[in-house]
């Protein structure tokens, strides 16, 4: 088993007490209210250092999220999807799982909308945090199964999912209820997936409906 360079496993473990420097301030400061002199300063390293793992305090945000998103939310969905749910049933499970994991944190919710509404033109908002990946395990489960459609291939599928979750989650500034507060989650979450219930297989759902108006 080949082991990392000593130069590199010091550079992991720095970068990793930044994020757990950056998220512990984040819990009792707020993301706003914390400085980049403060993040270094917990995390015991020279601002220096900080910016040149970190350039940005939004470059931070999105690495903590990422973080959040692998440790957390990724593993359980794999584990779930091994009792082999149904597709609908596992982006339940998936968007619930994000909710718990990284949007209870109420600042941190609010900095990740403010960062979505600003922003470069171009940006990936999956950031490399996997999401995508699992939106695509998913679909790969239910398209096994047969539950999808087949005239879209599994990435597009993926994409147009993704995009209508974002929709949901980062509503614009001026429709946001009171910041931190997600009471709409769960109705705008079951709204969605009853839209996609349909989306995702168009095809059963006519049938189940020529088979109500048959059975009247």
């Amino acid at each position: 088993m080949n082991r990392l360079p000593l130069r590199e496993r010091n550079r992991q473990r720095n970068g990793q007490r930044i994020v757990d420097a950056a998220f512990a301030l984040f819990h009792t400061t707020g993301y706003t209210q914390t400085t980049m002199d403060a993040i270094a300063e917990k995390a015991e390293v020279s601002r220096a250092t900080l910016f040149n793992y970190f350039p940005t305090k939004q470059a931070l945000l999105m690495q903590l999220t990422s973080t959040l998103y692998r440790e957390h939310v990724q593993p359980e969905i794999q584990s779930y999807l091994d009792t082999q749910p149904g597709t609908v049933q596992a982006l339940h499970r998936l968007f619930m799982s994000i909710h718990e994991h990284i949007l209870m944190v109420p600042d941190l919710y609010r900095a990740l909308q403010e960062e979505f509404f600003h922003h470069e033109p171009g940006g990936e908002k999956d950031a490399g945090t996997g999401f995508l990946e699992t939106l695509l395990a998913i679909l790969a489960s239910g398209k096994r199964r047969g539950e999808l459609r087949s005239d879209l291939p599994l990435e597009k599928l993926a994409h147009y999912i993704g995009a209508l979750y974002v929709s949901v989650l980062f509503l614009p500034l001026e429709r946001q209820v009171e910041p931190g507060v997600l009471t709409h989650y769960r109705a705008e979450i079951d709204t969605l997936l009853a839209f996609l219930d349909t989306a995702l297989n168009p095809g059963v759902s006519q049938r189940n409906e020529k088979d109500k108006i048959d059975d009247r």
